[in-house]
């Protein structure tokens, strides 16, 4: 299992999760960059899922406060390979 929070609202398998909540997802799901991996399997499943723009972070229903990400793909000089930040920064950068 994987293990994110949740950096927007999000509607899963008649489930409605809110910003901010920390949720578990089977090691094959594929998250959306509005999620911030938490351990090992989550970090792989998002290197895996390729470079994705971080969205708006906000909370929106909720009193739950939503930091911004702790990992996110950041591009690196010369604009064609994406980097990992945070628990993802010892895997190999990707070329796009």
């Amino acid at each position: 299992m994987a293990t994110y929070r949740l950096l927007n609202d999000f509607y899963s398998g008649g489930v409605y999760s809110y910003a901010g909540d920390i949720i578990t997802t089977p090691d094959n799901f594929i998250p959306s960059a509005a999620m911030d991996p938490l351990d090992t399997p989550a970090v792989n499943a998002f290197w895996r899922a390729g470079p994705q723009i971080t969205p708006l972070v906000r909370q929106q229903w909720s009193t739950v406060a939503v930091n911004p990400p702790v990992t996110a793909w950041r591009q690196l000089p010369g604009g064609n390979r994406w980097q990992l930040t945070g628990l993802g920064s010892s895997l190999p950068p990707i070329g796009i």
